[in-house]
């Protein structure tokens, strides 16, 4: 992985002009300590679930279930629902992109950091065929893909996602540069974009709703699961006793 640190907005926009905009997708990160990994290999499950690929399917089937209510759509399939849970911010297999390198840029300086922020550059030329892969958590290699239902935040954001069938390791290959951009200069490209019109306004930038679906308080997966699997016992023993 190569890494290139710039000094200024003109510098940034001299790099991205060398690249590919039809293979070319972007993703900004406010801290360059920050792993690029997705959020579900940062998650320990609860000693209720036996492994990491149980706690997953377990995450995305409460998901779905409570969900629907709070939807204007359905989604048609495993990879849409994985999508639409990544955007509202449940753990998933997935990474957020986008083909704009200013959006990129915003979400690296968008919010306050000591540290140096991070664009990452992703060539990557084709795309998944997911009507031919209908479970996406037995996908076996990284590829990116565009879910069907495009909700107006992801269309704005230019957004796609790829999905990792390691998600527990730092995603790194060969085919990816690390932009570097100074502590020194983040407000500097910050107002810049907002010049341009690239704020949180305009990309819609939404808050997570995932503790809204589950009713419960904002806390840790972990206890969200643990709570869940219990209110699910309780269920199934007055089942049995009816």
């Amino acid at each position: 992985m190569k890494e290139i640190e710039i000094h200024t907005f003109s510098a940034l926009h001299e790099l991205i002009e060398t690249y590919d905009a039809r293979t070319v997708i972007y993703r900004g990160m406010k801290s360059i300590k920050f792993p690029l990994m997705p959020k579900i290999g940062r998650i320990v499950p609860p000693q209720s679930i036996h492994s990491r690929e149980a706690n997953e399917k377990e995450i995305l089937r409460l998901f779905k279930e409570r969900a629907l209510r709070f939807l204007d759509f359905i989604p048609t399939n495993d990879w849409d629902w994985l999508a639409l849970g990544q955007q509202y911010g449940l753990p998933t297999r997935l990474l957020d992109w986008t083909d704009n390198p200013l959006v990129a840029c915003y979400f690296a300086v968008e919010e306050p950091t000591e540290d140096d922020s991070v664009i990452y550059v992703y060539q990557n030329k084709s795309y998944i065929e997911v009507e031919k892969y209908p479970d996406p958590l037995r996908y076996n290699k990284v590829g990116k893909f565009i879910p069907k239902h495009l909700s107006p935040r992801i269309t704005t954001q230019g957004g796609l996602f790829t999905i990792h069938p390691k998600p527990y390791e730092p995603f790194e290959v060969e085919d990816m540069d690390k932009i570097i951009v100074p502590n020194g200069i983040r407000r500097t490209l910050k107002k810049t974009l907002n010049k341009y019109g690239v704020d949180r306004f305009s990309l819609r930038v939404a808050k997570s709703w995932v503790n809204k679906v589950f009713d419960v308080g904002l806390v840790s997966w972990e206890q969200l699961l643990v709570k869940l699997s219990a209110i699910e016992r309780k269920h199934e023993q007055l089942y049995c006793t009816l």
